[in-house]
């Protein structure tokens, strides 16, 4: 990525703002964690599962699908998002 080129958290940020959801709402329709939402458009998360699931539901909205919503992944029992504390964001 160049200097110039937005970041990856930048253009979630702006297609999320574009369609009027909220983080909360993306992560409710994409199945995962708000918290993890906020950290994606902050580009400190990388998960290729979560951002994928996050574009999935953004491409889809996009194109026509207003009531789009991913089942939730399948979590290993006992597994916990290490480093996410804090309240989430609503920006």
């Amino acid at each position: 990525m160049s200097e110039d080129s937005p970041s990856d958290g930048f253009v979630i940020r702006t297609r999320r703002k574009a369609i009027g959801w909220s983080r909360r709402e993306l992560a409710h329709r994409a199945g995962i964690d708000p918290r993890v939402v906020q950290l994606i458009e902050l580009d400190e998360w990388t998960d290729g599962d979560a951002v994928g699931r996050v574009r999935a539901v953004l491409m889809r909205a996009e194109s026509g699908e207003r009531d789009v919503m991913l089942p939730p992944p399948e979590i290993p029992e006992g597994a916990t998002i290490a480093g996410v504390g804090g309240p989430v964001g609503e920006a």
